[in-house]
C-alpha cells in the first residue's frame, strides 16, 4: 500500500510543479526534472530570501559493504528463489504451487481477462475468487476440471459481479517449495555463474555499485535540499487551497475509475480521513512550491534561458521528442522543468562534498 499511497502523492502533474515529486514531507528532494502542466498561472507566491545556492556543503554518504551487508543480500535472494520441487505422490494441497491452464466461462461464452495457460497459483494465497484454489485442493497432474462459481456482488467489475460462471481448469504440474541452499548448484540455477564465490563477488559488485548510485543521488538531494532550506518563501495560501482541492478531486475521480473503490475506501484502508489525508498533501505541495520559487529566482539571478539543446536533453530523459513533450505538458511547463534542470545541475556540480 505505501507505493500505491507515494503514487497518489505525486500522481498529479501538480504536485510536479515543474519541480519534481518529493518522496515524502521529510525526505530531501530528488533532482529529476518533471514536465507539469499544472497551474502555471497560479501565483505561487515569491522568494523573500535566496540563500546559499553555490557552495553549499554535502557530506557523501560511505559507500563501503559490510560482510552483514553481503550476507543479508544473500540471504533475501536465497529466500526470493526457493528450490522448486515437483509433487508426484500425491495430490494438490494448500501450499502447493499448482501450474495450471484456465478457461473462465459466463454463459458459455469466455470473459476478458478470464484466460491463461501456464500459470502458476499458489493454493491458499487468496488470488482468486472465492472457491477456485479450494476447488483444485484434491487434483492431481494432468487432472481437467469444471469449477462453479460465483463473483461476489463486490467485485470491480460491473459485468462480473454477482454473476456465476464456470473455469475449465487443467492441472499441468504440482511443486512445493523448500528454502534454497548457497551451492553451486543453486548458482548455476539462478546465474551465469559456477561457484558460490564467483556468485559472492558479483553479488558484492553489484552493492558497491547500488551504493555508488545512492551516493551520488544522496549528493544531489542534500545540495538542494541546502539550498531549499537556507531560503525565505512567501506561499500563496490561496494557491496552495486550490492546487489541494485539484488534487483531491482527481483522487475522487480516479480511483472508482481505475481500482473499482471510492477514494473513501481508499482512505479506510489506509486509516486515515481526509482531513488528515489533506494536509499531508497540502505539506507535499508547498515544498513544491518552493522549490519553483527557489528555481525561478536562481534563474532570474543568473540569467538562465532554456534553449533547444537544453529542451532536447529533458525530451531524451522521457524518450520522447520536445514536440511530444508540449503537446501531452504544455509548452511553458517543458521549458519550466528544462531550467529545473539547469538551475537543479547548477546547484550541485557547485556543492562541496566532504
Amino acid at each position: 500500500m505505501k507505493n500505491l499511497k507515494r503514487w497518489m502523492v505525486c500522481s498529479l502533474a501538480a504536485v510536479a510543479l515543474m519541480t519534481g515529486c518529493s518522496k515524502k514531507a521529510a525526505e530531501p528532494e530528488t533532482t529529476e526534472a518533471t514536465p507539469s502542466d499544472a497551474s502555471a498561472e497560479l501565483d505561487m507566491g515569491s522568494v523573500t530570501k535566496l540563500g546559499t545556492y553555490i557552495g553549499v556543503e554535502v557530506i557523501k554518504m560511505s559507500t563501503d559493504v559490510t560482510d552483514e551487508e553481503l550476507e543479508k543480500e544473500i540471504k533475501s535472494i536465497l529466500a526470493a528463489n526457493p528450490e522448486r520441487i515437483a509433487v508426484t505422490d500425491r495430490p494438490a494441497a494448500m501450499g502447493d504451487i499448482v501450474n495450471i491452464d484456465f478457461v473462465g466461462l459466463l454463459d458459455g461464452e469466455a470473459f476478458e481477462n478470464g484466460t491463461a495457460d501456464g500459470f502458476d497459483l499458489t493454493l491458499g494465497s487468496n488470488s482468486f475468487i472465492e472457491g477456485f484454489e479450494e476447488g483444485l485442493v484434491g487434483a492431481n497432474t494432468g487432472d481437467e476440471l469444471s469449477l462453479n462459481l460465483t463473483f461476489p456482488e463486490s467485485y470491480h467489475s460491473a459485468d462480473l459481479a454477482g454473476q456465476a460462471v464456470v473455469f475449465d481448469v487443467t492441472v499441468n504440474r504440482i511443486e512445493t517449495e523448500k528454502e534454497a541452499v548457497l551451492d553451486n548448484n543453486f548458482v548455476q540455477r539462478m546465474s551465469d555463474f559456477n561457484t558460490v564465490d564467483e556468485f559472492k563477488a558479483d553479488t558484492l559488485a553489484t552493492l558497491e555499485t547500488n551504493k555508488e548510485d545512492q551516493a551520488e543521488q544522496q549528493i544531489k538531494d542534500d545540495a538542494v535540499a541546502a539550498a531549499i532550506a537556507g531560503s525565505e518563501f512567501h506561499v500563496n495560501e490561496a494557491s496552495l487551497e486550490q492546487l489541494c482541492d485539484k488534487e483531491i478531486e482527481y483522487y475522487k475521480t480516479m480511483y472508482p475509475q481505475s481500482y473499482g473503490i471510492e477514494f473513501s475506501d481508499y482512505l479506510a484502508m489506509v486509516g486515515q480521513t481526509e482531513e488528515q489525508f489533506r494536509e499531508e498533501l497540502k505539506s507535499s505541495l508547498r515544498q513544491s512550491m518552493e522549490r519553483k520559487l527557489l528555481v525561478d529566482a536562481i534563474a532570474a539571478k543568473e540569467k538562465i534561458t532554456v534553449g533547444t539543446e537544453e529542451l532536447e536533453s529533458l525530451a531524451e530523459q522521457y524518450g520522447a521528442t520536445v514536440d511530444e513533450l508540449k503537446a501531452q505538458y504544455g509548452e511553458d511547463a517543458v521549458t519550466g522543468a528544462a531550467k529545473k534542470n539547469i538551475v537543479y545541475t547548477l546547484i550541485v556540480d557547485n556543492a562541496v562534498v566532504r
